[in-house]
C-alpha cells in the first residue's frame, strides 16, 4: 500500500508538470502563429494600398494618353476643315483656274457645291471641338477623383480611426489575432502601448528594437509615400525634403495635423523632375496606335490620278509642362498638309495649338443645344454618379495636379506585431458559453514554485516586410525569356526595377524576428 501510494503521488506530480508545460507550450505556439499571421496580414494591407496607388497612377497616365489621342484627333479634324475652307476660298491660282474653267461648262455648279461644303464644314469642326473638349474635361475630372482616392488611402495607412484608435494596418492585425484563441476574459493584445513601453527598455536588443518598430509602422509608411506634381525635367530629385516630411509625419501619426507647407505633403506636392512626363511618353511609345500622337509624318504619298496628285503630312502631338499654368499640356506645333498636282503645290494648310486652348474654345461654344446633344450621346447625366456637362462647361483643363510617389529615402517597410496575452487563456476550465466551471481552479503551482503557474503574461513577436519586386520570366536553366513563361519580360541588360508607385509589384513576406527569449 505505501509503495502504491508513492507511485500514485509521483504520477500525479508528473501529470501536473506535463499538464502545466503543455498548456504553456500550446499557448506560446498559438500566440507565435497569431503574431506571424497578424504581421503578414498587416503587411499585405499596406502592400495593397501601395498597389492601389500604383494602379491609380497608371489610370491617370492612361487618361492623359487618351487626352493626347483626343487632341490629335481634333488637330486632324481642323486640318481637314482648313483644307475645305482654303480649297474653296484660297486654293491658289492653279486651283482657282481649274474651278473657273470647269464652271464655264457646269454653270457654276462646282463653286456652288464647294460653297455648300464650306458652309457645313465649320459647324462640323466646332462640334468636334466641343466633343473632344468635353471628353478631355471628363478624363481630367477622373484624374482629380483618382488623386482624392490616393489621399484617402494615404490617410488610412498613417492616421488612426477615431472610433478605434488604430490605423487600418493595426485594425487588420487585431482582427487576425482575434481569430485565434481570443476570449473576453483574456484577449490577445496587438501592439498594446503599455506593453510596448514595457519592452522598449528590455536588456535584449532584439526585443527592445521590435517594441520600437511595432510602434513606428505608421510613421514609416508615412515617410515612404509623398505627393508629387508633374514638373520640369530638371531640378532637385524627389525626397529632398525628407527631414521636414519626417517631422510632419510625426505630427500626422500622433493625431495632429500637418501645416501643408512641407514639400511632398498633399497640400504642397513636390515637383517630380519630369518623372510623370517620362511615364506618359513611355506609355504612348508602347501603345500600338501611339503613332497617332507621336508621329504623323508621311511624305509624298499618292492620292490617285495615276500618282499625279500627291500629299505630304507632317506633325506630332507632345506632352509638355507649362510652368506658367503649372500643368501638363498636349501641344501640336506646325502640323501641316500639302497637296501637289504633277509636282506643283496646289494647297498647303497648317494648324498649331494645344489641348488647354481646345478645351477653352470648346466650353465657349457650349450652349443648351450642345449639352442636349451630348446627353443624347450618353456623355452627360443628371444623377449624382454621372458627369454634369453644365458643370464641366464652367471648368478648365488642369491635367494631373497631384499623384502619389515613393520617397527614395524609404523603399521598404517592416510591419511588426507585438502580441501579449494573459497566461492560461486557452479556455480550459470554462464551459462552451465561457462561464467558469464549478470547482475548477487555475491556481496551479509546482512544488518548488512560490508563484502560481497562471496569472502571468505570454508574449510573441511577428514581423513582415512590405517590399517591391518585379516578377521575372526567368526559369532555372533558361537564359532567355519566352512569351509563354509568365507574361513578364526581363528588363534590358538584366536591370532590376527599383521600387516605385507606377507598377503594382508590392508584396508581403515574413521575416525573422531575431534572437531573444
Amino acid at each position: 500500500m505505501p509503495l502504491t501510494l508513492g507511485i500514485i503521488a509521483i504520477a500525479c506530480v508528473t501529470f501536473l508538470l506535463m499538464f502545466n508545460s503543455s498548456r504553456a507550450v500550446n499557448e506560446k505556439i498559438n500566440l507565435v502563429n497569431a503574431a506571424d499571421a497578424s504581421a503578414y496580414s498587416g503587411a499585405q494591407i499596406a502592400a495593397r494600398h501601395l498597389n492601389f496607388m500604383a494602379y491609380t497612377n497608371r489610370a491617370m497616365i492612361a487618361n492623359e494618353a487618351a487626352i493626347g489621342h483626343l487632341y490629335s484627333f481634333q488637330v486632324e479634324t481642323q486640318i481637314l476643315g482648313n483644307v475645305i475652307q482654303e480649297g474653296v476660298s484660297g486654293g491658289g491660282p492653279l486651283v482657282n483656274f481649274i474651278i473657273w474653267f470647269i464652271d464655264l461648262f457646269w454653270n457654276g455648279a462646282i463653286q456652288d457645291s464647294l460653297d455648300f461644303i464650306a458652309a457645313i464644314a465649320q459647324p462640323v469642326v466646332d462640334s468636334s471641338k466641343v466633343v473632344t473638349g468635353m471628353l478631355t474635361l471628363m478624363l481630367d475630372a477622373n484624374n482629380a477623383t483618382f488623386s482624392n482616392f490616393q489621399q484617402q488611402a494615404y490617410q488610412d495607412l498613417i492616421q488612426v480611426d477615431p472610433a478605434t484608435g488604430m490605423t487600418i494596418v493595426d485594425q487588420t492585425m487585431g482582427v487576425v489575432a482575434s481569430s485565434y484563441i481570443d476570449r473576453g476574459t483574456a484577449p490577445i493584445r496587438v501592439n498594446d502601448p503599455d506593453t510596448l513601453y514595457l519592452f522598449e527598455g528590455s536588456d535584449d536588443p532584439h526585443v527592445s528594437n521590435s517594441a520600437r518598430e511595432a510602434g513606428s509602422t505608421a510613421q514609416t509608411l508615412c515617410e515612404m509615400i509623398l505627393f508629387a506634381r508633374p514638373g520640369v525635367e530638371s531640378g532637385n530629385p524627389l525626397g529632398t525634403a525628407f527631414g521636414a516630411r519626417s517631422q510632419s509625419c510625426s505630427m500626422l501619426v500622433g493625431g495632429g495635423s500637418s501645416t501643408g507647407s512641407v514639400p511632398g505633403s498633399s497640400l504642397q506636392p513636390e515637383a517630380d523632375g519630369g518623372l510623370m512626363i517620362d511615364a506618359i511618353r513611355q506609355t504612348v511609345n508602347e501603345m500600338d496606335n501611339g503613332t497617332w500622337i507621336r508621329d504623323r509624318n508621311v511624305n509624298n504619298y499618292s492620292l490617285g490620278m495615276g500618282g499625279l496628285l500627291r500629299g505630304s503630312r507632317s506633325g506630332q502631338t507632345q506632352i509638355e509642362y507649362n510652368a506658367g499654368t503649372d500643368q501638363l499640356n498636349w501641344v501640336a506645333a506646325d502640323d501641316s498638309l500639302s497637296l501637289r498636282l504633277a509636282g506643283v503645290q496646289i494647297l498647303r494648310t497648317s494648324e498649331s495649338g494645344d489641348a488647354a486652348l481646345n478645351v477653352a474654345e470648346a466650353t465657349s461654344l457650349i450652349d443648351n443645344a450642345a449639352i442636349q446633344t451630348l446627353r443624347l450621346l450618353g456623355l452627360c447625366g443628371d444623377d449624382d454618379a454621372a458627369v454634369d456637362c453644365n458643370e464641366l462647361a464652367n471648368e478648365s483643363y488642369d491635367s494631373i495636379q497631384r499623384y502619389a510617389a515613393l520617397d527614395p529615402n524609404r523603399r521598404r517597410a517592416t510591419v511588426t506585431a507585438f502580441l501579449s496575452q494573459d497566461n492560461c487563456s486557452d479556455g480550459i476550465g470554462f464551459d462552451e458559453s465561457g462561464v467558469r466551471q464549478e470547482g475548477w481552479s487555475d491556481g496551479l503551482q509546482r512544488f518548488e514554485d512560490k508563484e502560481q503557474f497562471c496569472g502571468k503574461n505570454v508574449y510573441a513577436i511577428g514581423k513582415a516586410d512590405v517590399y517591391f519586386q518585379r516578377p521575372d520570366c526567368y526559369q532555372e536553366g533558361n537564359t532567355t525569356c519566352s512569351p509563354n513563361d509568365n507574361g513578364f519580360s526581363r528588363l534590358n541588360g538584366g536591370a532590376v526595377e527599383v521600387p516605385n508607385l507606377f507598377n503594382p509589384f508590392w508584396h508581403a513576406r515574413l521575416v525573422a524576428t531575431g534572437g531573444g527569449g
